[in-house]
């Protein structure tokens, strides 16, 4: 009973009641999923501290996630198929990159484009799996618990936190792209320290301690505070900053893989009794990522929840868009960051092909299925890529042994498979 319960906060017609050819009109169920998972499963164990997790009464890890489902509202016109569309920072991604719809303006009502999906039956949700996602309306996250130490006490360890900002300040936030930060353990930790570089490769060079505090400003005066990082001189616009301090608390941010595992197994198998608005409706299921949330679906690959809890499977597919040969390790680690797209990071580490190969960096030889049973039914997978992924460098990777395809992209709504494929 992975989804302990699933609290539907709002239903209304999608696109004021808009008919999609012959499906007709859609139902959009917005919601938070609450989960409850076994620590000690063999298919859990892979999540980073899930073990230092608080349990209930029964054992249990507990934690929760934001949902939203868009089904048609004559379960009989649609085609039993379900895609999971993964967020990308909190972001929805499919009614723009397979439906053409515009730009998704945060708190606005969802835009289904041309309605591809609808037009042929597509059950489409969503599930928050990252949990700093910033607090604005409309952006999907997963509340998660944090680790805690063998004496109950929270966890505490070492962090780097890099930025390159676009305009001149003396302030920085500890997170990328305004995120929930890391505060530092002590305002007036002394061996805290701040490195700047010219770019990626160059060296960097250390900012003397006295130049610069953990702090806001206030009134033009700078004020220590946990969650940000003071510099006198200001920060330079172009040059790639590093903070490295002593961080307390540590979100168990794995279990947003679990989340996605979870809630579409719900929508897939479970009855109408455990409050499943798609109870019967779901034959096959979907997963598709792109950039970020495309790293995510190859990082869950490697973890191998190919099936849940109860060994009944999870996604038929996966549709995997423009995330070269990236994985997303840094999205199941302590103190991970997952919206950090600055060197260093963990996202382009092996496996890169899904099929065993050997790394002649680590000399380990692996693939992204390695996780997946001998006896389970392996899973579809399209990649696919534009040159950009080429030209960083990195696509090329994901298809250097000759069982794992790749391409270069195609028009987009050819990348979902039609009725009855």
């Amino acid at each position: 009973m992975a989804v302990l319960a699933f609290e539907i906060s709002k239903r209304q017609s999608l696109a004021e009641g808009r008919a999609f050819g012959k499906t007709g009109p859609y139902e959009q169920i917005d919601g938070i999923a609450h989960f409850v998972v076994d620590p000690a499963h063999p298919d859990n164990r892979g999540i980073t501290d899930i073990a230092l997790a608080p349990r209930d009464t029964a054992g249990l890890v507990r934690f929760s996630a934001d949902v939203t489902i868009m089904a048609p509202r004559e379960p009989v016109r649609g085609n039993g198929r379900l895609l999971i569309d993964i967020p990308n920072r909190g972001n929805r991604l499919a009614m723009r990159l397979v439906n053409n719809a515009a730009p998704a303006v945060p708190g606005a009502t969802i835009d289904p484009g041309d309605g591809f999906l609808m037009r042929h039956g597509y059950t489409v949700a969503w599930c928050g799996w990252q949990h700093d996602v910033p607090d604005i309306p409309g952006l999907m996250r997963t509340n998660v618990p944090e680790a805690r130490t063998t004496e109950g006490g929270p966890v505490s360890g070492p962090i780097m936190v890099s930025f390159l900002p676009n305009v001149a300040s003396q302030v920085q936030l500890l997170s990328d792209r305004a995120h929930r930060p890391y505060p530092t353990s002590d305002v007036l930790d002394p061996h805290a320290v701040l490195l700047q570089r010219e770019a990626d490769d160059a060296p960097p060079v250390t900012i003397p301690r006295e130049q610069w505090s953990f702090a806001r400003l206030e009134a033009g005066r700078p004020v220590p505070d946990p969650t940000h990082v003071y510099l006198a001189a200001g920060f330079v616009p172009g040059k790639l900053y590093h903070v490295i301090y002593t961080t307390t608390g540590a979100p168990v941010i794995g279990l947003g893989f679990l989340a996605t595992r979870d809630f579409a197994s719900f929508l897939r198998h479970e009855p109408a009794q455990r409050d499943n608005p798609c109870a019967g409706q779901l034959q096959h299921a979907y997963a598709f990522g792109a950039s970020q949330s495309g790293a995510f679906l190859r990082q869950y690959l490697w973890l191998g929840l190919h099936q849940d809890e109860r060994e009944r499977p999870v996604f038929d597919g996966y549709l995997i868009h423009i995330a070269g040969g990236g994985r997303g390790a840094d999205f199941n680690m302590r103190f991970g960051q997952p919206s950090n797209t600055l060197h260093p990071r963990l996202r382009e580490t092996s496996p890169f092909t899904d099929l065993p190969q050997t790394d002649p960096v680590t000399g380990q030889t692996r693939g992204l299925l390695d996780r997946i049973g001998a006896h389970a039914q392996r899973p579809k997978i399209f990649l696919t890529n534009s040159s950009n992924e080429y030209w960083r460098g990195d696509a090329s990777l994901i298809h250097s042994h000759r069982r794992t395809f790749a391409f270069i992209i195609t028009p987009e709504r050819s990348m979902v498979p039609p009725p009855g494929r």
